[in-house]
């Protein structure tokens, strides 16, 4: 009877564990990722704030909108060769050379800074060097979640892996403002070599298992992956709507730097409370999205629409309570339809398609940045800023009803833990 009793007995206690105790492999993956987006993210907000304060007014618009393409090009123009290293190489190694490049990186960059004084050209690309080696290390941990936990944790460690962006957009905001205004830009610089070097550290001990693959060459490349999707038509709707959708929600952070300098005329650091609202309430929509009841498709139509209702607050208003709530139930819209999404494409699509899947994903998500980027960014200078929260709100309206009535049609992934009638009812 004792024999009977210590399988369920494991069980039970094994579901008392929070996820990050019983799955340590993970927890130390995770907290690499912390350090190494609070890197970059620091440095980016440090470098714009910095660069904003070198520029006459007139030109505040186009000088952050470069900026901001060069930290979003990588994603989209490295797809392929990121894709073809997180399939042709282990986890640990692809995870481990990204964080290393970007410690040797900031180590430079500093040294440089130190020795031959900051330039307003050097940190367009040294933006763009590290974007790069982020591009690398983001996908590679999507990719390894299945081997890092259990199926039954794969939610959950969705939800915390999609938590890192809001808890490092937080930190690195408040931190890169703060850092840039007390230490100037070779002190963030500095910081972010260390953060680094400390996920490198954490990375030493992973050892993800090893995930068994279907036979041929479905994820040899980005090519074979668009053809898997002929195959998966919830799939490729919702990866249409959001990179449509990302076009007009990540000009916000375009918009928030110009916003916070010309309309506020505040300091950075209510430029870094402002992305840090926005970046807490994605934060708390990671870990409520995975609750909501129905489809998938209706979740992120919903979520797309009350994005666009948000920004219409400070679009009409510059009062500094409302819009940071504003900010944040923004924020919570997309924290919901980032879980719900991830978590469905991780059981929709084939493990062996999986590692250019998300580095596809990733690329056509972040495809419209650059545009929206330097079109937001030009027209800063042309047209008054509140106007562009306007025209953000314009553009995700049609995106969410598309989302929300084609995606009807559409067969949705169903989380394992529903019971088998509702997985069947769907």
């Amino acid at each position: 009877m004792a024999r009977e009793l210590t399988a369920p007995r494991v069980a039970i206690d094994r579901r008392r564990k929070t996820l990050i105790a019983r799955n340590g492999a993970f927890a130390r993956a995770w907290a690499a990722q912390l350090l190494s987006q609070s890197a970059t993210r620091m440095y980016q907000m440090g470098a714009l704030w910095w660069l904003l304060g070198q520029v006459t007014t007139g030109d505040r618009g186009l000088a952050s909108g470069l900026f901001l393409v060069c930290a979003a090009l990588p994603p989209v123009v490295l797809a392929p060769l990121v894709a073809r290293a997180i399939a042709a190489h282990p986890s640990r190694t692809v995870l481990g050379a990204a964080v290393l490049g970007g410690a040797v990186l900031m180590a430079v960059l500093a040294g440089c800074g130190v020795l031959f004084g900051t330039s307003t050209l050097a940190v367009y690309p040294a933006m763009f060097a590290l974007a790069a080696c982020q591009a690398l290390f983001d996908p590679c941990l999507t990719k390894a979640v299945p081997e890092l936990v259990e199926d039954g944790d794969i939610e959950d460690a969705t939800a915390f892996e999609q938590s890192s962006y809001s808890l490092v957009g937080m930190a690195g905001a408040l931190f890169g403002a703060v850092l840039v205004d007390r230490i100037g830009l070779m002190g963030v610089v500095l910081v972010s070599a260390c953060a680094y070097a400390g996920a490198a550290v954490f990375l030493a001990t992973v050892r993800p298992r090893h995930q068994e693959t279907g036979p041929g060459g479905t994820g040899s490349g980005i090519l074979a992956t668009w053809r898997l999707l002929a195959d998966l038509p919830f799939v490729r709707l919702a990866l249409i709507c959001f990179a449509t959708a990302n076009f007009f929600i990540t000009a916000t952070f375009v918009v928030l730097p110009l916003y916070t300098k010309n309309v506020l005329h505040a300091p950075a650091l209510t430029l870094g409370l402002l992305e840090g609202a926005l970046w807490l309430g994605l934060l708390v929509g990671v870990f409520t999205g995975k609750h909501l009841p129905g489809r998938p498709s209706l979740i992120g139509g919903g979520c797309v629409a009350l994005f666009g209702a948000a920004v219409l607050v400070p679009a009409l208003t510059a009062d500094r309570a409302a819009v940071p709530a504003a900010l944040a139930v923004a924020g919570w819209a997309v924290g919901a339809t980032n879980v719900v999404f991830v978590a469905a494409f991780q059981r929709a699509v084939p493990a062996e398609a999986k590692a250019a899947f998300f580095a596809a994903m990733l690329a056509l998500l972040g495809a419209g940045f650059p545009v929206a980027a330097f079109v937001f960014g030009l027209a800063g200078d042309l047209v008054p800023t509140q106007a562009l929260f306007l025209v953000q709100a314009a553009g995700l309206l049609p995106v969410a009803a598309v989302l929300a009535l084609r995606g009807r049609s559409a067969s949705h992934p169903v989380p394992a833990h529903l019971p088998q009638n509702q997985k069947e009812s769907r």
